[in-house]
């Protein structure tokens, strides 16, 4: 599920270990557990993660019809639903 990263920054100040995953979804994003700079947004990527390997997203669509024209579809389903879920769970609900 999470790609660990060997960390070659060493032991830091306290003795704490920071440890880096790259999630499966993009592999140009990098994560970094510090509590420098943090936002609260990083949930998402464990969520993705999740819903990703779960299948429940693709549960979701093998029981909803698209009633879309096909030659019209830029976006499939499975990623709309992805991104609803998401956003709902990150409190975006607009």
């Amino acid at each position: 599920m999470f790609l660990p990263e060997h960390d070659s920054r060493g032991p830091l100040a306290m003795g704490e270990t920071l440890t880096t995953w790259s999630p499966s979804c993009n592999g140009s994003v990098r994560v970094e557990l510090s509590g420098q700079r943090t936002t609260s947004d990083s949930g998402a990527l464990l969520l993705r993660e999740a819903l990703d390997n779960s299948g429940v997203i693709e549960a979701l669509e093998d029981n909803l019809v698209d009633f879309r024209n096909p030659l019209r579809i830029r976006h499939s389903l499975a990623s709309q639903l992805r991104t609803l879920v998401l956003q709902r769970a990150m409190g975006w609900i607009d």
